[in-house]
């Protein structure tokens, strides 16, 4: 097993990230983002549930709740997806291996 000692775990927690703060602050964004969605998502459920006897323009409620809910949350997706193109960096993958097995003499 290939893990890290403890003292080895606790020098990596000194080493600052390597992302910006524009990276940060899109992580930050994006977990509020996230929230809004599924919050969206529940919503609609529970609007289209509760509130069909209720009309506005010809329209019950519920339908009413999809026809708005899901742009919403169609616009709130996409954010998302555009905001890690725009603010997260590609990494290049680690190939090289750390510790290769050494032969034994």
């Amino acid at each position: 097993m290939s893990g890290l000692s403890f003292v080895e775990r606790l020098a990596a927690l000194d080493k600052p990230d390597e992302g910006n703060d524009t990276e940060q602050i899109w992580f930050i964004v994006r977990t509020f983002l996230g929230i809004l969605r599924v919050l969206i998502f529940v919503s609609i459920i529970v609007i289209a549930e509760m509130l069909e006897e209720i009309f506005i323009g010809n329209l019950s409620l519920a339908v009413w709740s999809l026809i708005v809910g899901i742009p919403m949350f169609v616009l709130v997706s996409s954010l998302i997806i555009l905001g890690n193109k725009q603010f997260v960096k590609k990494r290049p993958k680690k190939t090289a291996m750390l510790r290769p097995i050494l032969k034994r003499v």
